[in-house]
């Protein structure tokens, strides 16, 4: 299905710490003022050395959320849940030396290797570095490992850099995605507004709870049939025999969704923009629709 693009999404998006924030660097850097816990850093040319969120880590924490809505759905639905990531009956594992053709691949696989993928099969989803816009402030916390047994002190202080103001701004981006699958990014970033999904180190903490902000969503559809007030699946742009192979489920179509800000004739494709209210106002919809599936 990826040897064709018939519709792509991209959400700018701006995360910005409620508290203390830390996703830790992997290494240890040159600079002996940062923390024995540092915050992961990358190299801007306008600033130099600057704390930044990966892509990575916001898609891990994204997906295993989405993989705990997945099976917390009954199973009499008509969705299938999340494998089981490490085992022998995972997707990735059960597909590894198989030679089937790409749509039992994708028809067979459970619906968080749909949007995500796995070791045979490209996910739908990616998430840039979320860098940060203007200054980030970070400050030093002190913590101590307790001894379970003696209840005294059995390791530390040691240090921790974390973030508490300032703003990362990046994207996601979802392309040739059914309904179903933008709906349970849509929850995921509603639930990271909540506070119900953390991100980085110290969750059990207090660390990681962050604001989410949709500061624009540009959607990219074929032209071909295109209507104002429509949002077309995977399922809408293709016919009944490829729905069938590829196990697309429902909904294919969401009707009566806010007008777009602006649109752009790109040729083959119509490129719609919506704005932050819009955006809300269009996910609720699809939310409401999906869940009566």
């Amino acid at each position: 299905m990826h040897k064709v693009r018939y519709n792509a999404l991209h959400l700018f998006l701006e995360l910005s710490p409620r508290g203390p924030l830390l996703v830790k660097s992997g290494g240890i850097s040159a600079d002996p003022a940062l923390p024995d816990m540092q915050f992961v850093r990358t190299y801007q040319p306008e600033r130099g050395e600057s704390p930044y969120l990966p892509g990575s880590s916001l898609k891990g924490v994204v997906r295993g959320f989405v993989e705990k809505v997945l099976r917390t759905l009954d199973e009499r639905s008509t969705w299938r849940w999340a494998c089981a990531t490490f085992d022998d009956g995972s997707c990735g594992k059960k597909w590894a030396a198989s030679e089937v053709p790409s749509y039992q691949i994708y028809r067979e696989s459970c619906g968080a290797c749909r949007l995500f993928g796995h070791t045979r099969l490209r996910g739908r989803t990616s998430f840039t570095d979320f860098l940060p816009v203007g200054e980030v402030r970070t400050e030093t916390r002190y913590g101590v490992a307790i001894s379970r047994l003696s209840q005294a002190v059995a390791q530390g202080p040691f240090e921790m850099e974390v973030a508490v103001a300032g703003t990362f701004a990046g994207q996601l981006v979802l392309e040739n995605f059914e309904l179903w699958q933008l709906a349970l990014l849509a929850l995921s970033l509603e639930s990271m507004q909540r506070g119900l999904l953390k991100i980085g180190y110290g969750k059990n903490r207090g660390f990681g709870e962050v604001s989410v902000a949709v500061q624009e969503a540009r959607l990219d559809e074929v032209a071909q049939g295109l209507l104002a007030d429509v949002w077309r699946g995977l399922g809408g742009f293709v016919d009944q025999s490829a729905c069938s192979d590829y196990g697309l489920w429902e909904p294919h179509r969401l009707q009566g969704l806010p007008q777009a800000v602006a649109s752009e004739n790109l040729g083959l494709y119509i490129r719609r923009i919506y704005d932050g209210e819009q955006w809300r106002a269009a996910t609720a919809k699809l939310l409401e629709a999906v869940s009566a599936v």
